[in-house]
């Protein structure tokens, strides 16, 4: 199996366990055994998460060294975007944007020591 292949595959997967987990987490709300707001507006602040989960997908192995790096980057900048939107422990954009150059920093210094870790995918080998 190719890496695109299995990348397919992991990607349908975690997608459906999201669903899976949201829709029941939405049926509890609707049948009163879980308290939580259910107000269309306010899901708008949880969008992030979908951008955790589209990053989970390509760090899950089988995976390449752009996968890997591009699925944490995914991650770290819902992380942000959560925190800054929200300003949890008091921060927003205006003191967290920094945080975005050190993480593509890193992300920048990560992709040639990956590509020792990861084999290389069969458009890198042509």
């Amino acid at each position: 199996m190719n890496v695109a292949t299995a990348y397919r595959w992991r990607k349908q997967l975690v997608w459906g366990l999201a669903l899976i987990i949201a829709g029941t987490v939405i049926l509890l709300a609707q049948t009163d055994v879980l308290d939580i707001d259910l107000n269309p507006a306010h899901f708008w602040r949880w969008w992030p998460w979908l951008v955790v989960i589209s990053g989970v997908t390509k760090i899950i192995p089988p995976t390449t060294s752009r996968y890997f790096t591009e699925g944490w980057w995914e991650i770290f900048f819902a992380g942000w975007w959560y925190v800054s939107f929200n300003h949890l422990w008091g921060l927003g954009f205006g003191q967290t944007w920094p945080a975005l150059i050190v993480a593509w920093g890193v992300g920048m210094m990560l992709r040639p020591l990956l590509d020792n870790i990861f084999p290389p995918s069969i458009k890198e080998q042509a």
